[in-house]
């Protein structure tokens, strides 16, 4: 579970995820509504003319959130593609120590820094609930 990683912000909620799942950072862009999917699918964009899934990812992981975030982290996981947005990417680094087991849905386990909870996500699980929610 060590290695590099992206760390991303939503509100005051910190998380982490692997970087060899994160293939770019973007501008949130404009969107095109996707009708009938889930709350948490903002809509779809073009990403150099391929049409990718936008997921509200403060929704995904219930911790609420007031408006849409400004940023996107493109994540692939099994071929698959997904825009996952954000408030903010902080930085990518090398996590240190052995992270903590948790019992949380989407995080595969979590560790404190600097007095403050960092959740890392469980990528797979995560894809799974992401395709569930655009069907």
């Amino acid at each position: 579970m060590n290695g590099v990683h992206v760390r991303l912000r939503m509100g005051r909620e910190r998380y982490a995820m692997p970087i060899e799942n994160v293939l770019e950072v973007a501008e949130l862009g404009s969107l095109a509504a996707l009708p009938g999917a889930g709350a948490a699918v903002l809509g779809v964009r073009n990403l150099r003319g391929q049409v990718l899934p936008v997921f509200d990812l403060a929704r995904v992981l219930a911790i609420g959130g007031d408006a849409a975030p400004p940023r996107v982290v493109v994540a692939e996981h099994a071929g698959r593609l997904a825009g996952l947005a954000v408030d903010e990417v902080t930085d990518v680094v090398a996590l240190a120590g052995t992270p903590e087991q948790t019992e949380a849905e989407y995080l595969s386990g979590a560790f404190l820094e600097d007095g403050q909870l960092v959740g890392i996500l469980d990528v797979e699980r995560l894809f799974g609930s992401l395709a569930a929610q655009a069907a």
